[in-house]
């Protein structure tokens, strides 16, 4: 009692200090909540004055609310854990537990009830504030594409023009301002040229950058790879160097000039913006031409990384380079209009949208990509020769997408005729962002698959059995692992590129990698795939253990092989239950509700489920008990053969005319079955052997034992020993028996000591019986060949007629 009576005190002691801090949560709680609802009138009321406060009040409050989840989770379990300690409360008819104890359970109680509440309006309040944010985000994104949308100044408005023209006259004037104030800073003339001559050395290095330097990379190291056959290993390395060595000496020579510009003075704080797309415009340029030139190869078409042959590779990789160029100059061109100038800007964006239209159009055209006939039959003839690639044919998927392209052309040419200059701006924006991602995703993806295969062809080199259908097979499904992987991966830019605020992708890949909610269960992506990770894993390390185990003790231990099958087979099932058992346990699934799971899976097991399960228990006990295992050469009902494998439901049996039987575990369990190599390979044959009745039976017996003894497979002890079986109808019947070492081999002994035995007994000039039979045929009289008949059953019988001869035409000679 006195030992109750101190922990109930030094658990309320623990309760008690914990009161304050619970209150103040509790106050946040319902400061969050009323928050919450003052956003919620405003968004459905008066309206978002101020979208970015808006945005981020919601989101500081969901992270305040998930920072309370944490400590009111941690309380939860000491609670729990306090209440364990009491242990469970006294049954009915059972004595009352002590008052203390009591009291101390009560309040335990009540305290999971208070925090159970505060977890559930803290989850409450996150929940409706996400639902807010995503309500939000709707409106704006509904409301951006509604701009888009709204018709304007047509491009072919000559005031718009006019318009523009005039703000454009003011952005010259004032750039000229500009320059003008940066000569004057310099202080005397030899200053300003000093400050010209180094901008114009920063030039000048920038094109021997682009030019000389550039072409001597790329044939100190592109050229010495393209002077070997192209393979695909090849082609992927080709293609990369040829994108850093086309990256590389333009990003030094842009930063020579930025930098140099900056030192000079003549690039101040308000001019960074326009460099930023300077400089992004030229990294776009340069990745996109060094990769283009690896896909396409326009001029090198054995080195393309796309199979096929593109029709006109050298027209396509022009058209992609003047799409990425026209991109990346409206975005500097609109960088250099200020906000005031939405005339100016309007012309640079529709006039860019129509010349990336046509860009387009052209690039669709399916000239470009289908070669005509008389190039088809060329292309046909010189790969018969082994020279070049084989065309691929037009494709649905292809041409689809071609279509596709074509509409689009046509939107950006006619939109910003009609008014529409910021929807065109926008899909020509999005197409430029699209090409870029789509030129690097795709030389990703062949590097990753080449990669790969290369891994595959390396350790396919040290196992045996290594095939190309199983390298094609393993290249298949990589390379539909690498597709899918990628895709996952573009999607978030997918939907940036789609107009999502990237806050809002952001918050949703969040979401799905730390977990949502269905009812009432969690799903988190990273639990997924920690799960998955962990089973696929354990179930490495499983076989990796198997492979050792057969590697090492096994192949160095005097251990049955049937033993040893069984052996790496129970190791396999153990490894995967410790898998599964581990990887439910990180979805965070309880495993004490698997007997209860178990429990309603029985109701099934009794009504559907019996014979798999009957399988499996017998494979069990097949693996235990080993009346049966791996090498047997056993005897069912269901065929004779060698014990191939012993799986969860079935048996594998190989007869010995290579035909697969597959075998219930429950029928060798439930059957009879001959074992022939249950304990050891030794058995015994039998060679019956018929002479006649005028052989010597003694020396008979002679020659039978002197065969056998001689043979080397037939065993000294037991001893070979002849049989006399019978007296049969034409022969002495006589049998010999032998035991061998390896009763597989007892077909091959039969037959060798048949061979011995007829040549011995031809020596001994013994003969062999055959069966004969002497027939005596009983004639009647003459007289009844006629008319002789009698009586069978009160029937007359007639005389049978007299026999016809064997050739039809014998009786006309």
């Amino acid at each position: 009692m006195l030992a109750a009576i101190t922990l109930a005190a030094i658990l309320i002691g623990g309760a008690a200090a914990q009161t304050g801090d619970q209150l103040a949560r509790e106050q946040e709680i319902a400061a969050a909540a009323r928050q919450l609802d003052e956003l919620t009138d405003e968004l459905h009321s008066e309206g978002v004055k101020d979208p970015a406060s808006f945005d981020s009040n919601l989101r500081s409050m969901i992270a305040s609310s998930r920072s309370r989840l944490n400590p009111v989770e941690a309380e939860l379990k000491r609670a729990e854990e306090r209440l364990s300690l009491l242990g469970a409360p006294p049954k009915e008819g059972e004595p009352a537990e002590a008052p203390p104890v009591a009291s101390e359970r009560q309040s335990i109680n009540s305290e999971l009830t208070y925090l159970r509440g505060q977890r559930t309006r803290i989850i409450a309040n996150i929940d409706e504030a996400a639902a807010l944010l995503d309500e939000f985000s709707a409106q704006r994104l509904g409301e951006r594409y509604r701009r888009l949308s709204r018709r304007g100044t047509p491009l072919v408005s000559f005031d718009l023009w006019n318009e523009a023209a005039t703000q454009a006259h003011d952005r010259m004037q004032s750039a000229a301002t500009h320059v003008a104030e940066w000569s004057a800073l310099k202080r005397s003339q030899r200053d300003l040229l000093f400050s010209l001559g180094g901008l114009l050395a920063a030039v000048a290095a920038s094109f021997m950058m682009f030019g000389p330097v550039s072409n001597w990379l790329r044939r100190a190291f592109s050229a010495r790879i393209e002077a070997f056959e192209p393979t695909p290993r090849r082609r992927v390395a080709v293609g990369g160097i040829k994108m850093l060595t086309r990256l590389i000496p333009g990003v030094v020579g842009g930063l020579l000039v930025i930098e140099t510009s900056k030192a000079l003075g003549l690039i101040v704080a308000t001019d960074v913006p326009v460099v930023r797309a300077i400089w992004k415009a030229l990294v776009a340029y340069l990745v996109i031409d060094g990769f283009t030139r690896g896909l396409l190869s326009p001029l090198a078409p054995s080195w393309r990384l796309e199979e096929g042959r593109l029709a006109r590779a050298k027209i396509a990789f022009s058209l992609v380079l003047w799409i990425v160029i026209v991109g990346g100059a409206k975005a500097v061109l609109a960088m250099l209009a200020p906000d005031q100038a939405q005339a100016l800007r309007a012309v640079v964006n529709g006039s860019a949208a129509m010349i990336v239209g046509a860009l387009l159009f052209a690039l669709c055209r399916k000239e470009i990509w289908v070669p005509s006939a008389a190039e088809t039959a060329t292309a046909a003839e010189a790969s018969a020769v082994g020279d070049g690639a084989p065309t691929v044919p037009e494709q649905g998927a292809w041409g689809a997408l071609r279509f596709a392209g074509r509409l689009v052309s046509f939107m950006l040419m006619i939109a910003p005729a009609a008014g529409f200059v910021a929807l065109a701006d926008f899909m020509a924006t999005r197409l430029y962002y699209l090409i870029l991602l789509a030129v690097i995703v795709w030389f990703v993806r062949a590097a990753l698959k080449e990669i790969l295969s290369w891994a595959d062809r390396r350790l396919r080199t040290s196992r045996a059995g290594a095939d190309d259908d199983g390298q094609r097979a393993f290249q298949f499904w990589v390379g539909a692992g690498i597709d899918f992987v990628i895709l996952l991966s573009l999607m978030p830019m997918l939907f940036v590129l789609a107009g999502v605020n990237s806050s809002i992708v952001r918050d949703y890949l969040l979401r799905a990698l730390v977990g949502f909610r269905v009812g009432g269960f969690t799903i988190s992506l990273v639990d997924v795939l920690m799960s998955i990770g962990t089973f696929v894993g354990i179930l490495a390390l499983t076989r990796l253990f198997q492979s050792a185990m057969q590697r090492g003790p096994f192949a160095h231990s005097r251990i049955d092989p049937g033993i040893q099958n069984s052996l790496t087979t129970l190791i396999g099932y153990a490894g995967l239950v410790i898998a599964a058992v581990v990887g439910l346990g990180l979805l965070g699934v309880d495993l004490s509700n698997l007997a209860l799971i178990a429990g309603a899976l029985s109701v099934g097991i009794g009504f559907g489920l019996q014979s798999i399960v009957n399988n499996f228990v017998s494979g069990i006990i097949l693996l235990f008990e080993r009346p049966v295992k791996a090498g047997d050469w056993i005897v069912t009902p269901s065929g004779e053969g060698i014990v191939k494998k012993i799986s969860v439901r079935s048996t594998m049996l190989e007869t010995f005319d290579r035909a697969t039987v597959i075998i219930p575990n429950s029928e060798l369990v439930a059957s009879s079955v001959t074992n022939w190599t249950h304990k050891s390979a030794l058995g015994r044959i039998r060679v019956p052997v018929g002479v006649s009745y005028g052989s010597d039976p003694e020396l008979v017996r002679e020659i039978l034992l002197r065969c056998a003894n001689a043979h080397p497979q037939i065993v000294r002890y037991p001893e070979a020993f002849v049989v006399w079986n019978d007296f049969g109808a034409s022969s002495l019947d006589f049998e010999v028996r032998g035991f061998i070492s390896d009763i597989s081999k007892g077909l091959q002994v039969r037959t060798d000591l048949r061979f011995a035995i007829f040549k011995a007994f031809k020596e001994e000039g013994i003969e062999f019986p055959f069966p004969t039979q002497d027939i005596f045929i009983k004639s009647f009289p003459d007289e009844a060949h006629g008319t002789f008949s009698k009586t069978a059953g009160g029937r007359n019988v007639s005389a049978a007629p007299p026999h016809e001869p064997d050739d039809p035409g014998a009786t006309e000679k």
